[in-house]
């Protein structure tokens, strides 16, 4: 078998196994699947990538089984096109398509993808670029509100040149999130960084059971989330590297959030190892999701993931 064939295998496989993983959330509604669905169907296949090239998936699921999110990306010639169709049939309004050619021509990215996701009730999608930015690039994308200058403020001060990750939403409520690397040799010094930016960005760090749960974990490889919704910041959010889900039920109790007991079985049903986990605050409310590489992988394979996993 070519090595082409191997990767439509497995495209095909890593589609099924999303879809397949659907029927055991109860947050899921019929009228759901079809939007999910049409996603996964306008993701570009191995031969419509250039050279045959893979796309790269990620699956979030909220701890509570109240959340989930898929996003994919990969070489723009293979995604842009999928995209198009995409976003046409989700009625784009013209604002959305023409942000998302602004933006495009300014960063030229050379990883770019869509993405869609069921929290509250609701569907929703946009696109994402995940090679890094300089900020200088970026902020230029903003206009002049609060939220601009906090990030401006705290990129300033983490001597962040960066930014990882830009993701935007289309659509009613719109929003903007990036992502922040955050600086520092260490794990602690990573978490005290971590702590001081929820702080600044929060009104209120993170708990003292919450940070000692993420000093112990061996790989200083976390980051910031930031998300921007109307000129103010609407949800900040502490990415950290995977860990096993023994860990993850002790950071929901530290951050004092749900857990629902079928978690285990669907992160080892749908995935290859947990990829990242992320703690995040919206005004009062707090949320722990954890994100995976969807796989092929048995009901049966273990949901655990290395400690250090990147």
């Amino acid at each position: 078998m070519s090595s082409l064939d191997l990767a439509l295998q497995r495209a095909l496989s890593v589609r099924l196994n999303l879809q397949i993983s659907l029927s055991q959330l109860p947050m899921i509604e019929e009228w759901m699947d079809i939007h999910l669905d049409r996603w996964l169907e306008h993701n570009p296949m191995p031969p419509e990538m250039p050279n045959g090239e893979g796309v790269s998936y990620l699956a979030m699921i909220g701890s509570d089984l109240r959340r989930i999110w898929w996003g994919a990306w990969g070489a723009p010639r293979g995604f842009v096109p999928k995209m198009a169709d995409y976003f046409k049939l989700c009625n784009i309004a013209k604002s959305d398509a023409a942000l998302l050619d602004q933006i495009g021509e300014q960063l030229e990215p050379e990883l770019v993808g869509s993405w869609i996701g069921v929290w509250g009730g609701k569907v929703t999608t946009g696109w994402h670029f995940l090679d890094p930015n300089p900020w200088t690039k970026v902020e230029k994308m903003f206009g002049t509100h609060e939220a601009k200058y906090q990030i401006k403020n705290l990129i300033e001060e983490l001597k962040a040149e960066r930014i990882e990750r830009f993701t935007q939403a289309i659509g009613d409520d719109a929003y903007s999130e990036l992502e922040v690397a955050i600086p520092g040799d260490t794990v602690d010094e990573q978490v005290a960084t971590l702590s001081a930016s929820f702080a600044k960005l929060t009104g209120a760090p993170l708990a003292e059971p919450l940070l000692e749960r993420l000093r112990a974990i061996s790989l200083p490889a976390f980051a910031l989330a930031v998300r921007i919704r109307g000129g103010s910041i609407a949800r900040v959010g502490a990415l950290v590297p995977g860990i096993n889900l023994a860990d993850i039920t002790k950071l929901c109790a530290e951050a004092k959030v749900g857990i629902d007991p079928k978690l285990e079985k669907i992160v080892g049903a749908l995935g290859e190892g947990i990829a990242r986990v992320e703690y995040g605050r919206a005004g009062d409310r707090a949320g722990v999701d954890v994100y995976l590489e969807p796989g092929d992988a048995s009901p049966n394979q273990p949901a655990a993931a290395p400690s250090a996993a990147n």
